[in-house]
């Protein structure tokens, strides 16, 4: 016999119903409060950013900086014992990889060799010198050779941020946890003046896929000029432009519309300044607001915040390529504006040149290390040639850019910590091979503490170079110090970000 339940249940539905949903409106915290509204935003008791952004590391705290790692071989078991120490010692070691990192075995036949290379070996010297956390350089060698590249620095217990299969990623931090505190470092490449990318790029809509590359700081270049060579210049523009409607002329392109002081021509941007030959760098505002933004996400997830960048650019037309020994003007701005979101250590690398030293308000910024290892040469092939040379003998002319003495001389800082607050910071001048006549390839490149003669100059040039900045280095025993009072580390004033509406209050 069957039975149906349908004419019992329909004659208790609207009835059962109501009990169902009254019951939902009276079952208590666990479940849904259909009656609260959201909170106001004026009244709300935001959270002090005060008590967010200042250096949270509890007890003694070491960090050991580094610039460019361009090793094309390990060395680690050949450098000086004194450095190897100070870099292993640190409870966090950073440093930028330039180059990308394969296996040597399999990776020619299919993908080729670049610049900048070196073995999948190199993740585990680094490894073994106490290296945590790396930089991506300029992200050498395309998607597959970065892919690589943190394969194998994972595998070595290697961090790298910086770098990502989209936008969102390479913006994001790397992390390393410690008793002290947790430690966040971002990366970021200038592109624009020098290099144009790799830029990593989000999903958008359906017109554009993600694209791996790097944390991008989009520059655009202002060559300065004296205002009679500005109007110089409008003047041939003019001249030019005058043959516009000229018969049989398809499409006459727009008049330009210039901002006052300033003229783009031919492709080139120029504005009236005091120094004609230098350079001015503006920072795309939308990268100069993610930057920020990311820092001081960071730091509200962190203890310690580091940042670094691969900074090519230098302040004048009439130098050398990436021979400089001051930062260009953007940066400086850039990082006194993340100091002031809760940055506490900026580590500078890409100018092939050592650079000064900055404590901005108690926050220590290194413009750059100079090279920590810049060998441009390896075990590649030397093919049969003309002239009879070795693939090392054919590049030395090639690579003497990166030879001179300011390219071979570079330092380590050890920066120190009490609680949250900057107490020293130690120099270890570092020489890849100043002497050429005595130092014979196979040697180059391997940082070595110098001679008492050298380290003394290294460390004077680095006094000059940072004394525009205010700061004082003693040389003791062959070594830079700067130290620094509690007091130097002074408070950053809270920002108040529109979002959050009126600061009535606090958590905290």
């Amino acid at each position: 016999m069957t039975y149906s339940i349908r004419p019992r249940l329909g004659m208790i539905g609207i009835s059962g119903c109501a009990l169902y949903v009254l019951a939902i409106a009276l079952a208590g915290p666990a479940m849904a409060q259909p009656f609260r509204g959201p909170p106001d935003r004026a009244t709300f008791p935001w959270r002090d950013l005060a008590k967010e952004l200042p250096n949270k590391m509890t007890g003694t705290y070491t960090v050991a900086s580094t610039g460019d790692l361009l090793f094309q071989e390990p060395a680690s078991k050949r450098i000086s014992p004194q450095i190897r120490d100070v870099l292993k010692n640190a409870d966090t070691t950073v440093g930028n990889l330039e180059g990308y990192l394969v296996d040597r075995r399999n990776w020619a036949g299919v993908n080729g060799y670049n610049n900048n290379w070196a073995p999948k070996e190199e993740a585990f010297a680094l490894a073994e010198l106490g290296f945590d956390m790396v930089a991506p350089g300029e992200g050498d060698g395309g998607d597959a050779a970065q892919v690589s590249t943190m394969k194998w620095l994972e595998e070595a217990g290697i961090k790298r941020p910086g770098y990502g299969p989209n936008l969102s990623i390479a913006r994001q931090p790397a992390f390393q946890e410690l008793p002290q505190g947790r430690v966040a470092m971002i990366a970021a490449f200038p592109v624009g003046a020098i290099a144009d990318g790799p830029i990593a790029r989000n999903k958008d809509g359906n017109d554009v896929g993600e694209v791996p590359g790097m944390n991008p700081l989009r520059l655009t270049v202002w060559n300065v000029v004296t205002a009679p060579q500005l109007e110089q210049l409008r003047g041939i523009r003019e001249s030019i432009l005058a043959r516009r409607n000229e018969p049989g002329l398809a499409r006459p392109s727009d008049m330009p519309v210039d901002q006052p002081g300033k003229l783009a021509f031919l492709g080139k941007n120029y504005m009236v300044g005091d120094k004609p030959g230098a350079f001015h760098y503006e920072l795309n505002p939308n990268d100069l607001q993610t930057q920020i933004l990311a820092v001081r996400n960071a730091k509200e997830y962190a203890d310690f915040v580091m940042y670094t960048a691969h900074v090519h650019e230098n302040r004048f037309a009439f130098q050398a390529y990436s021979q400089d020994h001051y930062p260009p003007d953007y940066l400086v701005d850039l990082v006194h504006k993340l100091i002031d979101n809760g940055l506490d250590m900026y580590v500078g690398h890409g100018n092939h040149t050592m650079q000064g030293i900055e404590i901005y308000k108690g926050r220590p910024i290194f413009y750059n290390h100079g090279n920590f290892a810049v060998q441009r040469f390896g075990s590649d092939d030397s093919p049969p040639n003309a002239g009879g040379l070795t693939n090392i003998e054919d590049a030395e002319l090639g690579n003497d850019w990166l030879q001179g003495y300011i390219n071979l001389t570079a330092f380590v800082a050890q920066t120190k910590y009490q609680n949250g607050k900057l107490s020293e910071i130690r120099i270890y001048p570092v020489d890849l091979g100043t002497d050429v006549a005595k130092t014979p390839w196979s040697r180059s490149s391997i940082p070595q503490t110098p001679t008492p003669e050298v380290a003394r100059k290294i460390l004077a040039d680095l006094q000059d170079w940072s004394a525009p900045y205010g700061t004082k280095i003693a040389i003791e025993n062959n070594i830079g110090v700067i130290r620094v009072s509690p007091e130097a580390t002074v408070d950053i004033p809270p920002p108040k970000p529109s979002g959050r509406g009126a600061l009535s209050g606090t958590r905290r």
